[in-house]
């Protein structure tokens, strides 16, 4: 057959070199370092087929050691990427259970020529519980201060409120709230919306879905507002008890982000006498006492301008006539 000739023929240096490249590949492939390295800590995983059950708790041990032969170069991207014992669950047959690890189960990537030698330990203790799912409240704890010359003009707004929780019913069923990791004021310059991601420090072996918050924080440049001859008012448990106090009015000095300040209604702030100050006076009786402003909202530093009043209480068939 005359073709035959020609199809060998036919850019024979091109396909002489192709060959002669291919021996010197696979030359290079049968003489390339090859040895054995241990490679851990390396985490063991269950994967659950029913998803009715998860883990009560970690597995014992939690990591292992894993004996590997093969390409040096295929090792040293191993212990550099790292891999994972993958024990697959179609369905426990009891609550408490030893499995002896197989060498399959170790994640090594498509395609490798690598060969687990040995496990150590050879077997972990796996403890399953029924899985429950809740929806469960999100916590929000703050740390630090704002910059001195800023202060919140409103609750900080936090976004979900709730996430879900999936995990071992008795612990998901134990959780009151979820928290997330605490925001640092000190961070915030300026509103906007942060993110912030849940403590999973607090929820091992759990899910949560989602894994973050948000949490939109508008601050105001601090100002300060004076309430002028706000009246002060002695309560008591004694409805028939009459006092008079001295002075009967002092200034209330507000501070806070201008928002709130500037919102505050003269009407909503009192000035009192707690009542339990006023216990067991007898007429005529004087005490120097403390006062507190109530009314202020959350967010406004309300402060007296006197902190001590005198209150004296009035006798039978006395009307005030100030402090004897």
């Amino acid at each position: 057959m005359p073709y035959l000739p020609r199809l060998i023929t036919h850019n024979w240096r091109l396909k002489a070199s192709s060959l002669a490249l291919a021996i010197v590949l696979w030359a290079v492939v049968q003489v390339e370092p090859r040895h054995q390295e241990r490679i851990g800590p390396v985490p063991v995983e269950v994967a659950f087929a029913d998803t009715g059950w998860t883990l009560a708790g970690e597995p014992l041990p939690r990591v292992v050691d894993v004996l590997v032969g093969g390409p040096t170069g295929e090792i040293l991207r191993l212990a550099r990427e790292g891999t994972a014992v993958r024990i697959p669950i179609a369905r426990p047959t009891s609550a408490d259970t030893v499995v002896t690890l197989r060498r399959d189960w170790v994640q090594l990537g498509a395609g490798t020529r690598l060969v687990v030698e040995d496990i150590t330990p050879s077997t972990v203790r796996l403890t399953f519980e029924p899985a429950g799912t809740r929806v469960v409240p999100v916590s929000l704890h703050v740390s630090g201060s704002l910059p001195p010359e800023l202060a919140l003009a409103g609750p900080i707004a936090l976004n979900p409120q709730v996430v879900r929780v999936r995990g071992p019913a008795s612990r998901v069923a134990s959780l009151d709230s979820v928290p997330l990791v605490p925001f640092d004021l000190s961070s915030v310059d300026s509103s906007g919306v942060y993110r912030v991601p849940v403590d999973l420090s607090g929820v091992r072996n759990l899910t949560v879905r989602p894994t973050e918050a948000t949490l939109g924080v508008r601050v105001e440049t601090i100002v300060t507002r004076t309430l002028g001859g706000v009246p002060v008012e002695a309560l008591s448990d004694d409805p028939s008890a009459a006092f008079e106090v001295e002075p009967s009015t002092v200034d209330v000095m507000l501070r806070g982000a201008r928002t709130p300040v500037t919102a505050v209604d003269y009407a909503d702030v009192h000035v009192v006498v707690p009542g339990e100050l006023l216990r067991g006076m007898l007429p005529g009786e004087e005490r120097r006492v403390p006062v507190r402003v109530e009314g202020a909202p959350p967010l406004v530093d309300a402060e007296p301008a006197v902190v001590v009043v005198a209150v004296r209480r009035i006798g039978r068939g006395e009307g005030p006539g100030g402090i004897r």
